[in-house]
């Protein structure tokens, strides 16, 4: 908008003598004085003018100045506001203050301290209109450097993400029989996520926490981890240290910091009998609540030497028993509604094999 050397003046009040005391006061020092006798007119005046200052009344029959103002607010306006009033309250002039009001006069009003006013908000609007041109011309300046650096993130978004799952695909490995678990894992919780209604700016470091979420287990050796027999109770306390283990590495690296709970309490039970923390209920992250049910989905779906995978519908009859008990009840019940197909089609697009059973 290009700046006039007068403003344009919406005055808004229900008493057209105060409506008409403010066009002669404000005549010499406006390009133009507009009346309004409430915030409805004053609403179809502003969609239908160009105005620069709203100099309003805060009661009115109706909809308040306030309301008025908090229009403008939320609308974001380009526009100074002024409110008027002749009864004084300290709750009134705060809130006014909170929403960026320009001004507050109070009555009886002397036509000086009207134009003063007036001019006061003219030259503030005309300086943050002035600020807003100038950013806008610099950010015209810089797109083409901006792009450059979301073209350089995005490549290096994608490398450090590939170096994760090539890492994940070792580790993977080294339990022969769970290779590509983690991937698919990944795929599950983030589908199971967006279902939920999880927050979308959370879900890299879900997805981060549920591709990484045995990374702790680096740290337990071998002869336990690949152990064919049952594990004693002192190689079962080694085995549970995994998790902390995990969580230990990840805060190492800032950017897999938000990833750390999942790992953490990847093992932990709706009703506190799981590890490391023994937590219950709420207490467990929503995201490692989530993970739980896709866990328990791609260990019952995928085949092992020792046993054939029971398949989906063993899956979907496993987690409904544990609801309540291993798993969180408004989880399950969202999980059992998603249809079987669904689940293969994730399986799928993670990079492996159909999914066992339907």
């Amino acid at each position: 908008m290009l700046s006039r050397s007068l403003p344009k003046v919406l005055v808004v009040d229900d008493d057209s003598a105060v409506r008409m005391f403010f066009r002669e006061a404000l005549r010499p020092v406006t390009a133009h004085v507009a009346e309004a006798g409430d915030a409805a007119s004053a609403l179809e005046s502003i969609e239908s003018g160009d105005f620069d200052i709203i100099v309003c009344d805060v009661w009115m029959p109706g909809a308040s100045g306030l309301d008025l103002l908090s229009m403008a607010q939320q609308t974001r306006w380009d526009v100074g506001f002024i409110l008027v009033t002749g009864d004084v309250q300290v709750e009134t002039v705060i809130t006014a203050l909170r929403m960026q009001a320009s001004d507050f006069l109070l009555k009886p009003l002397a036509v000086e301290e009207i134009r003063s006013s007036v001019n006061r908000t003219f030259e503030r609007l005309l300086t943050l209109r002035q600020a807003r041109a100038y950013q806008g011309s610099l950010e015209t300046s810089i797109q083409r450097r901006t792009h450059e650096l979301e073209v350089a993130l995005s490549e290096l978004e994608s490398n450090y993400q590939m170096t994760l799952e090539a890492l994940v695909a070792a580790l993977d490995s080294r339990e022969h029989e769970t290779f590509s678990h983690s991937l698919r894992v990944r795929a599950y919780t983030r589908y199971l996520a967006r279902r939920a209604g999880f927050p979308p700016a959370l879900l890299p470091a879900l997805e981060q926490g549920a591709l990484l979420h045995d990374i702790g287990k680096i740290a337990v050796a071998d002869a336990i981890l690949l152990k064919p027999a049952k594990l004693t109770s002192e190689e079962w306390t080694e085995m549970r240290k995994h998790p902390i283990a995990g969580d230990e590495i990840l805060k190492r690296v800032p950017f897999l910091r938000p990833a750390s709970a999942v790992v953490r309490h990847h093992h932990e039970r709706f009703d506190g009998t799981g590890y490391p923390d023994a937590l219950k209920g709420a207490e467990i992250p929503l995201g490692a609540r989530l993970f739980m049910i896709a866990d328990t989905l791609d260990a019952m779906t995928s085949d092992r030497s020792y046993r054939k995978g029971p398949g989906l519908d063993a899956a979907r009859t496993e987690i409904q028993r544990h609801s309540g008990k291993q798993f969180d009840p408004h989880i399950v019940e969202l999980f059992l509604k998603i249809p079987p197909t669904a689940w293969m089609q994730v399986r799928e697009e993670a990079g492996n094999d159909t999914i066992i059973g339907k």
